[in-house]
């Protein structure tokens, strides 16, 4: 029986957070790959849902609030990781004339995400900030890894390809993405029942603060 991208998901994980470019090799090739990619970019933004939830208590969202706050706030990551993939393919043809694949490049960082599963130690005082830059710098590597075997253009041009592709999805973010992310913000708070606090320095303020009371 063919072995499907489901049944190996922890072993690709593993082996994409060791930057293991076999495993982007795999993943283009087994069953079931697409959807395996969409799942560790979901993962990663209900980990990092996770790490932000502090918020959620302190305003005492009630229970059932809580949890879909968590999943909304998921698939809104997962929806961006799509315009990030996107916006590392059409990089790809306007820097180098390159035709890949759509979903190569899909499955490629969405993979690439594996390392961003651990974004809930943001949750950390003092250290959620500086460990959610490393996971992201990490995710960054692990995509430029991916992204060298899927395209085969060289490191160098692999990594103007993934640096081009996130300041393009960056940008689009801050200009006609900028309705799209008003509705993601106003269906969260909508959603949590209270204006939540989003911006990871605001985050570690309130933690803070909290830690602060406890001890007076």
């Amino acid at each position: 029986m063919t072995e499907t991208a489901f049944d190996q998901f922890y072993e690709l994980g593993l082996r994409a957070i060791a930057l293991d470019a076999t495993a982007f090799e795999q993943i283009q090739t087994i069953p079931l790959s697409n959807v395996t990619a969409v799942l560790f970019a979901f993962i990663a933004g209900f980990s990092q849902a996770v790490g932000q939830a502090i918020v959620l208590f302190i305003n005492r969202v009630k229970p059932i609030r809580f949890f879909l706050s968590l999943l909304i706030a998921a698939l809104l990551y997962a929806f961006s990781y799509i315009f990030w993939a996107l916006s590392t393919w059409i990089a790809s043809i306007v820097l180098f004339a390159k035709y890949p694949s759509f979903m190569v490049i899909a499955r490629t960082l969405g993979l690439a995400y594996a390392p961003l599963s651990f974004s809930f130690l943001v949750a950390l005082p003092y250290l959620g900030i500086p460990i959610y830059v490393i996971l992201s710098v990490w995710s960054f590597l692990a995509f430029l890894t991916g992204l060298d075997v899927a395209l085969g253009l060289g490191i160098w041009q692999t990594f103007w390809c993934t640096a081009l592709g996130w300041a393009v999805f960056q940008l689009s973010q801050r200009t006609i993405g900028r309705p799209i992310t008003w509705i993601g913000r106003w269906l969260e708070n909508t959603v949590a029942g209270v204006k939540l606090v989003t911006d990871l320095k605001a985050i570690e303020e309130i933690v803070e603060a909290g830690l602060k009371k406890t001890h007076l």
